[in-house]
């Protein structure tokens, strides 16, 4: 009985022997993120004629499908494929305005393959100045649109003024005004060098306190940040 008992053990514990040695070792969360950006990527490379045949009609439907690839790698990132212009497109990956997205953006970006016929671009990036965004009946014209800046210390907020917003969706107006902002400013300095931004009709503007262009923003707070840095650096 007892050398019976020694048998099992004996078996017993060279198994548990053999498990060890085959347990891989655990990956990191870089080595994770850089299988799921290599999937994407090879996905994307695979359905590429989905995305150069979109249009106007299928253009939703088609970047919701991109969108859900992408969270495989990162939830609560945006994606946006411009139209054909000169034989290429682009794919610009966001971070939709948060900062503690910006690592795994680069990442992405960084990891793309060569694909000929499309470039790729981290972050939204400054749009011509005469663009004008469109959501059903919501319109964000910059040529029209005006803003007021609130500087406390080392921080800046800014209220965003445009035409005939008050009646649209407040979730609507929040969303697309932030894209637009990302566009006039590009995404980074949007993020990085503003704390908030509220949004008012123009109809709320008080005549007694001084607005800009909206144009002129970009310009504003470079100056604004680089000036309040350097104080807070002094401190």
């Amino acid at each position: 009985m007892l050398k019976k008992l020694l048998l099992v053990l004996t078996c017993f514990t060279a198994g548990c022997s053999s498990e060890q040695a085959n347990t891989k070792p655990l990956l990191n969360q870089n080595q994770y993120d850089a299988i799921q950006i290599k999937d994407f990527w090879g996905w994307f490379e695979r359905e590429k004629p989905l995305f150069e045949t979109m249009t106007d009609s299928t253009r939703d439907e088609r970047l919701n499908i991109l969108l859900e690839h992408l969270s495989l790698v990162s939830n609560d990132l945006a994606v946006e494929v411009s139209k054909e212009f000169h034989g290429v497109r682009d794919i610009i990956i966001s971070a939709d305005g948060d900062k503690n997205k910006f690592a795994i953006v680069e990442a992405i970006v960084k990891g793309a393959p060569r694909m000929p016929g499309w470039t790729v671009t981290a972050f939204r990036q400054k749009a011509a100045e005469d663009f004008v965004l469109r959501y059903e009946k919501l319109r964000f014209s910059p040529d029209e649109m005006f803003f007021r800046p609130f500087i406390e210390n080392d921080s800046l907020d800014l209220t965003i003024y445009a035409d005939s917003i008050n009646s649209r969706s407040r979730e609507d107006v929040i969303k697309y005004g932030l894209i637009t902002m990302d566009n006039v400013m590009g995404e980074r300095d949007a993020t990085l060098k503003v704390r908030s931004f509220y949004f008012k009709d123009t109809r709320e503007i008080d005549k007694k306190k001084r607005v800009y262009k909206l144009g002129t923003l970009p310009k504003f707070v470079d100056s604004v940040y680089t000036r309040t840095h350097s104080l807070a650096k002094e401190k």
